[in-house]
C-alpha cells in the first residue's frame, strides 16, 4: 500500500510506492537552513518510488552543492507554498529521502512508532536536541555500516 504526500497548500501530490529503508535524522547546517528546524528528519525509499498525482509542474529544485560530502544534493520544493518535499543525491538517485513533514499517512500506519535509525552529522547537532535513542551516530556524512544499512554500500 502507498504513501501520500503534499505540500503546505495541497497543490502537490504524491505517492511513494516501496516500503521506507530507514528513517534518518541530518544535523548539517544545510539541512538546518532548508527545513527551518533543529534538524531534518527524512524517510529513506529507493530511488524511483515517487508517483506524481497532482502538481508536478509546480516543483522547483535546488542544486545544494555546498555540503561536506563535495556531492551537490537536489533539493525540491513546491515553488507556490515553498515546502520542502524531499531531496535526491546526484543524477544517479539511488535514494530519495522524503521530508517526514510531507508524508500525510505516515504516521496512521504501522510505522507510527518507527523512530529514526540513523542520525548523521551530530558534530552539528544543537546542544539542546537529544540522541535519538538506539539511532546509529555519525559525527558527519554516514559510515560504510549505515550506508549499507540503506543499500548503498
Amino acid at each position: 500500500m502507498p504513501f501520500h504526500g503534499s505540500c503546505l497548500c495541497g497543490e502537490i501530490a504524491f505517492q511513494v510506492d516501496n516500503d521506507p529503508m530507514v528513517i534518518s535524522c541530518c544535523h548539517c547546517s544545510n539541512c538546518k537552513k532548508y527545513t527551518g528546524t533543529a534538524f531534518s528528519t527524512n524517510i529513506i525509499f529507493p530511488g524511483g518510488s515517487l508517483t506524481f498525482i497532482k502538481g508536478e509542474n509546480l516543483l522547483s529544485t535546488y542544486k545544494d552543492a555546498a555540503q561536506d560530502s563535495g556531492n551537490a544534493i537536489k533539493r525540491v520544493f513546491c515553488s507556490k507554498c515553498g515546502s520542502p518535499l524531499y531531496n535526491e543525491g546526484g543524477d544517479d538517485a539511488k535514494i530519495v529521502s522524503v521530508f517526514y513533514s510531507a508524508l500525510i499517512d505516515f504516521e496512521t500506519r504501522d510505522e507510527k512508532n518507527r523512530t529514526p535509525e540513523l542520525e548523521f552529522y551530530t558534530k552539528d547537532r544543537l546542544e539542546w536536541v537529544h540522541t535519538v535513542k538506539g539511532a546509529e551516530q555519525s559525527e558527519t556524512i554516514p559510515g560504510r555500516d549505515m550506508l549499507r544499512k540503506i543499500g548503498l554500500s
